[in-house]
């Protein structure tokens, strides 16, 4: 990503992963969570993200995020799956596709806090 701005959070972009029950790495989009100001950081490597799929969008669970199609340009209903937050190597991110809304960003925000314990979740009703 040299010669490039840095990447910001919120940003969905394209690297090689793999996901735990598959064997190859595959280019898929991931969803950048980490502070702009780490991510701007060239003493930094990595960069905190989140794999997103297109798969079973029907199941959204406690930390997963739906994205709609046309969000971030991504051609089909997807999933943020936060479960899977890992860190990644800034220089291997590839193609940046766009940019999840605002609100969207709040609800990732919202769904971390719950996932690392920074507050208690919800009963359901």
């Amino acid at each position: 990503m040299t010669g490039q701005p840095a990447i910001r959070r919120g940003e969905v972009c394209l690297v090689a992963y793999t996901f735990p029950h598959e064997q190859t790495a595959k280019e898929r989009p991931v969803l950048i969570l980490q502070t702009d100001l780490d991510n701007a950081n060239d003493r930094y490597p990595l960069v905190l993200a989140a794999p997103i799929t297109t798969q079973k969008t029907e199941r959204i669970y406690e930390q997963d995020v739906f994205l709609p199609a046309g969000e971030a340009n991504l051609k089909q209903d997807s999933k943020v799956m936060l479960g899977l937050t890992q860190p990644f190597p800034k220089a291997h991110l590839g193609m940046r596709l766009g940019r999840i809304s605002n609100g969207r960003m709040r609800l990732v925000e919202i769904k971390l806090l719950r996932l690392f314990g920074f507050v208690s979740p919800q009963p359901h009703s």
